[in-house]
């Protein structure tokens, strides 16, 4: 493009091409140059065509309704030029134009290419504008609508608006589309719009114009689907947070005292504009925020995945909260797409390291002793268990066991914190495990003090987890991580096993009373007593072992 680098107001030459990255209305679009070097904005410009108006469109001066026409006249000008280079020809800017330049634009004409049109004239043949001079003799008019003459344009103007008066045309017609904005919070409840796009609109998904981007991860977004028409949430506008992905905030400048952009947060919203901004695209929904108001949910582009895009450019993290709410299937891309920039150390993982372990990241060894519904003690292969020095503490990777009370403070266990402790010591005590540590994390052990604790996969037999078997019995859950957190290898497995086990209902995630099952404590001397006959009239009985005190004393 010919315009210059980005200064406090760019001046645009006589002539020159451009890229249309928005519409605003039916008469004005903004133009987006070229960026002057590598980190440098492109600059943009707001132009309007001369000599002619659009219809007023909705926003809250006029409590968003759409002056009669407004929003056919700009989907005819978005449809057209958003994302094409245009040629423009100026013809007022500078200190009496304002903040905008006004002037024409070309381009080729979608059904031959060998013509161009002037989008000014073809806006009024349409009836999507109107000249702001009417009347004048329009005879003898130039064929050539981009010539330089303003008489000859002038007269294509009048020309087109007799035409588009006569075959009642867009503003011309008996009742031309008025539309009101219904937003999101206000007039319709978010999770409505969720929950009838999944009935009523083709293969779950709904078609909606991303109408402003605020930061990579979150847009402004209004509903074009007319499968929602009869559900009454037709152009409803809503915020939208894309799912799986987390961006560095734009900072707010008008805020007192102005708050920054993060670092990459002014690129990776570049980088989404050019390629979501004002295009009509699927988006599937899943639920909302914790405000209820946000919609989150996956844009699909017919080029690719964007949320893979940004995070293989490393322009973004993934998201672990919307990341649960995708189906597992979808999942696998965004994680390769991840690790790809983590390994290139690319921008917001610049300073990426992977995790560095104390011990070894692989080895085999026997399940001694489980301490709780997570957490292990291991005798690696080849050593010889003469001191417990020599035994390895695990915690299963990116999984939550329900945590075991506190008798001295009265802190009850909380539920099913007995039955995954028992349902981990069946699976592996005394067996054979494979164990592959993925982080180490310090944990909080007593007043002062921290424990390095080793957090991996343990797979025994055919089991390539354990832990995703607690997590799919609903016994157990999976860790709430923070976006820049480690995770386990099989995190997205761990969390489509939550998912199914929250469907059924099964433990944790379970409507219903916790029935804590009753334990006889005899190791009072009295009590033990008073139950010594009943248990040696019963001969063989079978129990667990719970704690060694030495070698002839078990509890």
């Amino acid at each position: 493009m010919s315009m210059p680098s980005a200064t406090p107001m760019t001046i645009l030459p006589n002539r020159g091409t451009a890229k249309v990255k928005s519409v605003l209305s039916g008469d004005t679009v903004v133009l987006l140059g070229r960026a002057a070097g590598e980190g440098r904005k492109a600059p943009e410009v707001t132009f309007t065509f001369e000599r002619v108006t659009a219809p007023r469109m909705a926003s809250k001066a006029n409590d968003n309704v759409d002056d009669p026409g407004a929003f056919s006249s700009r989907e005819w000008l978005r449809n057209l030029c958003v994302g094409k280079t245009v040629t423009f020809e100026t013809r007022k800017q500078g200190a009496t134009a304002g903040d905008r330049v006004y002037g024409l634009l070309f381009m080729p004409d979608p059904s031959d290419k060998t013509n161009t049109w002037n989008l000014s004239v073809e806006s009024v043949r349409r009836g999507f504008c109107t000249p702001k001079v009417l009347g004048g003799d329009v005879e003898d008019i130039s064929n050539d609508d981009g010539g330089d003459s303003v008489e000859d344009y002038e007269k294509a103007l009048q020309a087109a608006y007799k035409e588009a008066q006569a075959s009642r045309a867009g503003v011309h017609a008996e009742k031309p589309l008025v539309r009101k904005i219904m937003n999101a919070g206000d007039e319709f409840e978010a999770m409505t719009l969720v929950e009838k796009s999944k009935r009523l609109c083709t293969n779950g998904s709904v078609t909606c114009v991303i109408e402003y981007v605020f930061d990579g991860s979150r847009f402004r977004c209004i509903v074009t689907d007319p499968e929602l028409e009869s559900a009454g949430l037709l152009y409803g506008s809503f915020t939208l947070i894309l799912a799986g992905v987390a961006f560095p905030r734009v900072g707010n400048p008008r805020l007192n005292p102005p708050t920054p952009s993060e670092p990459y947060a002014e690129e990776a919203r570049d980088f989404v504009e050019l390629r979501l901004l004002q295009r009509e695209l699927k988006i599937s929904l899943y639920g909302t925020d914790k405000s209820g108001v946000c919609l989150v949910g996956t844009v699909h582009h017919p080029r690719g995945n964007i949320g893979a895009e940004i995070l293989k450019n490393g322009l973004g993290r993934i998201s672990d909260w919307t990341i649960r709410m995708m189906s597992p299937v979808d999942v696998p891309p965004l994680r390769i797409a991840e690790n790809a920039a983590k390994r290139s150390t690319l921008k917001v993982f610049e300073s990426y390291a992977p995790p560095k372990l104390t011990g070894a990241s692989e080895f085999m060894g026997t399940v001694v002793e489980v301490i709780s519904g997570d957490t292990l003690l291991i005798l690696p292969s080849g050593e010889v268990y003469d001191d417990e020095s020599k035994l390895k503490k695990i915690s299963l990777a990116s999984v939550r066991a329900p945590r075991a009370g506190n008798e001295k403070t009265g802190k009850p266990d909380e539920p099913y914190a007995s039955e995954c402790k028992d349902r981990l010591r069946v699976l592996t005590v005394g067996k054979s495990a494979k164990v592959n540590v993925h982080y180490e994390k310090e944990i909080p052990f007593g007043p002062d003090q921290t424990e390095k604790r080793q957090f991996g996969t343990i797979s025994i037999g055919k089991r390539e987890d354990i832990g995703e078997v607690l997590v799919a019995e609903g016994l157990a859950s999976t860790q709430r991580h923070r976006d820049d957190d480690e995770k386990s290898a099989r995190y997205d497995d761990l969390v489509a096993a939550e998912s199914i086990a929250k469907a059924a209902n099964k433990g944790v995630h379970s409507d219903s009373d916790y029935k804590k099952k009753t334990i006889n404590d005899l190791s009072d001397p009295k009590k033990a007593k008073t139950h010594s006959g009943s248990l040696i009239r019963l001969g063989n009985t079978k129990a667990i072992v719970d704690y060694v005190f030495n070698g002839s004393r078990f509890k």
